[in-house]
């Protein structure tokens, strides 16, 4: 018999935290550090947030007043973000916060906008090479003073079996119940690596994470948080759907999902197309924004997006309290095409799509747009709040009846030499158009009039 011999797979920090934080941007590395304030604001509420419908009820109440601040602050020599949420407690710091993944049945139902357990932790790593965290709860918090990542990543321990192997645990210090009042979590990072550095410095990443939480945060902003960005608040992006929309509404194990396609409610005369597209949001997060790919099915269902589909504007609200159903990238700023729940809400996006496209693609004949900028308002129907539109019950876009044309353009090329005898007999310049016009009134008049 041969003895089996067990070859080393053990996984190396170094290496790990390498992969993790490679292909990740910095903002959204700092969209990740957000998430765990928001997660935090969200967890008193948690039993109120089960499905597409109950996210959307609240959040499209008026009456929700934000409750939790979070500040972020960003320079060359730190970056800190605090929040009034209500904290982790220690007990979630020892079993969850910290852990690389999940146990299968470990997922913590207020945890909303955390995939696979790793956001927080490789946004830290990605930042720099010192971590502070302090974060205070009524039941008592924890504090984790990590001062050198580096030398963490190569701390070994020797196994009960003698074998040197890496030490995957972090020291935490256990803080005092505190009123709910003092409530909160300070995350303060330090000695930033280099190409960090360079990215804050290049004068447009601050610009660039200020549009993204704004885009990101839509549906939260004004309602569960405020946040500011080195002491700027940051306005949440406004758009309204036309109340004349269509809709699906479609459940799949633990995920809700509603669709909903319609035309954007905008100020002036203009829709802009940058704009236009498909907005998705998983547990109110948005992780696609005015996308006209065809990963949301342009030129793949819908057809290809052209300027006089600069008008559409469809949302698709996944939500789910366990986050890895829903069908997003690790880094949730993408769509993982190959998700099941995917597939099928995209055939719904299609399905309410093309009522929408198809109205708009009638507008347009080998004449020119036949619908002008004021109808198209109107057929957009009443102002609506995106969340108000996808919260109520199914609908069927209604495409407005169009008044019969009265008229239709007549053209025609005629020799030049003819245009001129016509001018000469009737001794007067007239031009192409106006010849055109003259024999056509003469023959309705002499020949069709008067033969009745």
């Amino acid at each position: 018999m041969v003895a089996k011999i067990l070859a080393d797979a053990s996984p190396q920090k170094r290496l790990f935290i390498s992969l993790i934080t490679r292909d990740i941007t910095l903002v959204d590395a700092m969209l990740d550090l957000i998430d765990n304030s928001i997660n935090a604001a969200l967890a008193p509420i948690a039993d109120q947030l089960k499905t597409a419908d109950d996210y959307q009820r609240l959040l499209a109440n008026k009456h929700v007043k934000p409750k939790v601040e979070i500040s972020i602050r960003i320079g060359s020599a730190r970056i800190a973000i605090d929040d009034n949420a209500p904290g982790i407690p220690l007990e979630m710091a020892q079993k969850h916060v910290f852990k690389f993944g999940r146990d299968e049945g470990d997922e913590e139902p207020t945890d909303r906008l955390s995939v696979y357990g790793i956001g927080l932790k490789r946004a830290i790593f990605k930042c720099g090479n010192r971590i502070s965290i302090v974060s205070d709860h009524r039941t008592g918090g924890f504090e984790l003073k990590l001062q050198d990542v580096e030398a963490w990543a190569h701390e070994k321990t020797i196994g009960a079996d003698g074998i040197e192997e890496s030490n995957w645990t972090f020291p935490i210090a256990a803080r005092q119940p505190v009123a709910k009042a003092d409530c909160g979590t300070h995350i303060m990072i330090t000695q930033l690596r280099d190409d960090v550095l360079r990215r804050i410095d290049d004068g447009l990443f601050l610009v660039q994470l200020r549009e993204r939480i704004a885009k990101t945060y839509s549906v939260y902003i004004g309602r569960i948080v405020t946040i500011i960005l080195n002491n700027e608040v940051i306005e949440k992006e406004l758009f309204e759907i036309g109340a004349n929309r269509a809709s699906k509404k479609f459940k799949a194990g633990p995920v809700t999902c509603n669709v909903t396609a319609g035309m954007a409610i905008v100020p002036g005369d203009t829709f802009r197309e940058r704009n236009a597209g498909w907005y998705i949001f998983c547990n109110g997060r948005a992780v696609l924004f005015a996308d006209k790919s065809p990963v949301t099915g342009w030129g793949a269902g819908l057809p290809l997006f052209q300027a006089k589909h600069r008008a559409f504007l469809g949302t698709v609200f996944f939500v789910s309290a366990n986050a890895e159903a829903l069908p997003w990238s690790t880094t949730k700023s993408s769509i993982n095409e190959e998700s099941l729940i995917w597939q099928e809400a995209r055939g719904h996006m299609v399905a309410v799509g093309r009522m929408v496209t198809r109205f708009l693609d009638s507008r347009y004949t080998g004449e020119g747009t036949t619908v002008a900028q004021a109808e198209l308002r109107d057929a957009v129907g009443a102002r609506m709040n995106v969340l108000d539109a996808a919260v109520a019950a199914e609908h069927v876009f209604k495409p407005p009846r169009s008044e019969a044309r009265r008229t239709q353009k007549v053209s025609y090329d005629a020799k030049i030499s003819d245009i001129r005898k016509i001018e000469d007999h009737l001794r007067k310049k007239m031009g192409g158009s106006e010849v055109g016009r003259f024999t056509f009134n003469w023959y309705l008049k002499n020949e069709v009039r008067g033969s009745n």
